[in-house]
């Protein structure tokens, strides 16, 4: 993999943003400013509505390396900011939403793009994992540290640095990229030239979405796909405030949502050896079981003893499905990859914007978060009936 150690710390720089934010945000925003609380969490997921659609236009003009750059700039400037005035965290973290999840969309989608020309899409976890890493040491940390002092001013300090540590990565994998394109095109012949587009059209003919499933089939798998996205972007943005709301200290809160990321980064490391061995729709299948039994588990587990296994259970899976999913659309939809996964991904930050809202403003007040578990094992539930149903009709039509 070209650059390697440039996408493995841009993708740990980005997560340690993720990992406070995640074990501490929530909480922090609502116990500081409860009314801009829900639109700011709702703002948070629709970031990626405009974000996608703006770095794809700045992504064609600009090329990868000053596009992303600029929106690490973008998520450092924002963060920066909630520091300086820690009363405008509400609106400030929205837009380091905006700019980090347009750029990690950029990151995540020109890796894969350039693995799977070379035909190693199952080696994505292998800089992916670091994400997992970082996310990890952010939260163990933060909680550590949170536990000291004032978490609030604290927090907005910690979320600062973390951005300015992901625009330094930003800069040093734009440097290795474009250093990387400029040996390219010094080392192409004219010999060459024909046999790159006839290499790519082949790889784009074999991923075609024109597939004996048809258009029922891939929109089908994209909706289980969004669905499990869903169930996880649901108890991921709430399962910090929920274990704070069950009287754990933030060191505990920091523990429990780092430690079982160990799990993920594993996943993330070994799991290319089954996405090589076995479909994606397989893989796919078993984490929605494990996610199943997870979430149901959750709500009646609130010591670390019973807590972190569980945890763990859905870091293993996110670590696996994760990958799996993306796989999956570049196989289905080979050069309409970046469109199909805005898709899926528009969709489900869309239905988890209106679930925070309606969760931050009466849904946790009135049925408890035990509601959002719930909601959660549901969805896992019926995207893993989607991936069962396509395993037995590819067992009933080998051919295909």
């Amino acid at each position: 993999m070209q650059h390697y150690r440039q996408w493995s710390a841009a993708f740990a720089s980005y997560f340690t943003f993720m990992g406070l934010w995640m074990a501490f945000g929530p909480a922090t925003l609502m116990a500081g400013n409860p009314q801009a609380a829900p639109l700011a969490l709702a703002a948070n997921t629709l970031a990626y509505f405009v974000a996608t659609p703006f770095v794809r236009a700045l992504w064609r003009a600009l090329g990868f390396a000053k596009t992303v750059v600029l929106m690490g700039a973008g998520v450092a400037a924002s963060l920066c900011a909630a520091a300086l005035a820690p009363q405008w965290l509400a609106v400030c973290v929205p837009l380091a939403f905006f700019f980090g999840s347009g750029s990690y969309t950029l990151c995540e989608t020109q890796m894969l793009e350039d693995l799977a020309r070379a035909s190693q899409s199952h080696a994505f976890g292998r800089a992916r994992k670091w994400g997992s890493f970082g996310f990890l040491a952010a939260a163990a940390l933060g909680g550590a540290v949170f536990s000291m002092g004032d978490v609030g001013r604290i927090f907005t300090l910690a979320l600062a640095l973390c951005g300015l540590s992901y625009l330094g990565c930003c800069i040093a994998l734009a440097l290795a990229h474009r250093g990387a394109e400029r040996a390219h095109m010094d080392a192409a012949r004219p010999a060459d030239t024909p046999t790159a587009p006839s290499h790519a059209a082949s790889a784009s003919a074999s991923a075609s979405p024109a597939s004996p499933g048809g258009l029922r089939a891939l929109l089908g798998g994209s909706a289980a796909v969004t669905a499990m996205r869903l169930a996880e972007a649901i108890s991921s943005t709430w399962f910090g405030a929920w274990w704070l709301a069950t009287g754990h200290s933030p060191l505990q809160t920091g523990l429990l949502c780092a430690l079982p990321v160990a799990a993920e980064f594993v996943a993330m490391w070994r799991g290319g050896v089954y996405l090589a061995r076995y479909s994606a729709s397989a893989v796919m299948l078993v984490c929605c079981a494990a996610s199943v039994a997870r979430w149901l588990a959750t709500p009646f587990c609130s010591q670390l003893w019973c807590a972190v296994p569980l945890q763990s259970v859905h870091a293993l899976t996110f670590g696996l499905f994760y990958p799996a999913s993306l796989i999956w659309l570049k196989q289905v939809y080979g050069e309409g990859f970046f469109q199909a996964r805005y898709a899926t991904e528009a969709a489900a930050r869309a239905l988890t914007a209106t679930v925070s809202f309606a969760a931050a403003s009466w849904v946790i007040a009135r049925l408890g978060y035990g509601a959002l578990f719930a909601c959660s094992s549901t969805l896992a539930a019926l995207s893993g009936l989607w991936w069962w149903r396509t395993l037995i009709r590819a067992r009933q039509q080998p051919s295909l």
